[in-house]
C-alpha cells in the first residue's frame, strides 16, 4: 500500500484463492503484477490510467479494463470514476456502469476507502459481485456528503436502500 507495505502479496492472494476467499485489493502505484490472481481491484480513474493509459469513453475503458484482467488474472476490475460513478469490467463476463449516488458532494476523501471496505465487508458475508458494488456506491455517496473524512454508518445505509426501493 501507497502509504506503508504488505510483503509477500503473491503468497497471501495464492493462499486467499486457494482457501476460496475473495481476493479485494485497492491498487496502487505503476505496477499491478502483485496483485495477480486478485478477484477485484478498484483503482479509481486516475490511477486506472497511470497503469493502462487514457481511455474517452467506455468502449476504451472496457477494452483496456478486460486486457488488464486478462493480463494479470483478475476476476474483475472497478474503476470509481468519482461523479460519473463506478464501472466494474469483468474479465469474462459482464460490464455494469452504475452511476453515482451522492446528491451534493463536499469532500472526496475516504470514498475509494470506504469502497473497498464496504466490497470486502459485502464479500465476507457472501454478497454477490453486483449486491456487494451496489452497497459500495451508496456508502460512498453518504461519505461525499459529509466534511472530512467521515463513515457510513449501517442505519444511513439502509435508509439509503429503503429510499431507493420507493
Amino acid at each position: 500500500y501507497g502509504k506503508g507495505g504488505l510483503g509477500y502479496l503473491k503468497e497471501m492472494i495464492e493462499a486467499a484463492r486457494n482457501a476460496d476467499v475473495p481476493v479485494v485489493v485497492d491498487p496502487k502505484g505503476e505496477d499491478y503484477s502483485g496483485y495477480r490472481g486478485a478477484t477485484l481491484i478498484t483503482p479509481n480513474r486516475r490511477e486506472f490510467e497511470q497503469v493502462a493509459g487514457r481511455f474517452r469513453d467506455n468502449t476504451e475503458l472496457e477494452a483496456k479494463a478486460r486486457a488488464m484482467a486478462e493480463a494479470l488474472e483478475l476476476g474483475a476490475v472497478l474503476v470509481t470514476r468519482g461523479e460519473e460513478g463506478m464501472s466494474l469490467i469483468e474479465r469474462r463476463g459482464k460490464t455494469l456502469h452504475v452511476p453515482a449516488r451522492a446528491r451534493e458532494v463536499f469532500d472526496v476523501t475516504g470514498a475509494g476507502d470506504t469502497v473497498i471496505a464496504t466490497l470486502g465487508c459485502a464479500y465476507a458475508v457472501g454478497a454477490a459481485l453486483q449486491d456487494a458494488i451496489e452497497l459500495a456506491n451508496i456508502a460512498a455517496g453518504i461519505v461525499v456528503g459529509k466534511l472530512g473524512a467521515a463513515t457510513a454508518a449501517p442505519a444511513e445505509i439502509l435508509h439509503e436502500l429503503a429510499h431507493q426501493e420507493d
